[in-house]
């Protein structure tokens, strides 16, 4: 596993992510992130992949009842950004 500092990541990004090793990102010498290259998704637990789908749905809603957003609204959001691209 590689450890990288997070100027490292950014001036290097493409060459790091874009390796077969996993990569550990520090900032300040604490751990801020970890990235693994996944070549075949399908190949991941069924469970595993149930639990990134539960902690990153728990994430979303947390950071949208923090905005004082609903699920609602975010189709609603995608829309109207689609329309103003066009």
């Amino acid at each position: 596993m590689r450890v990288a500092g997070i100027s490292e990541v950014r001036s290097n990004m493409a060459e790091l992510l874009g390796g077969d090793e996993p990569l550990l990102v520090t900032r300040r010498g604490k751990v801020s992130g970890l990235y693994l290259p996944l070549r075949k998704a399908n190949r991941i637990p069924q469970a595993l992949r149930r639990e990134f789908a539960r902690i990153l749905s728990t994430h979303l809603a947390n950071r949208l009842a923090a905005d004082g957003r609903t699920t609602g609204e975010i189709p609603q959001d995608f829309a109207a950004f689609r329309r103003r691209r066009r």
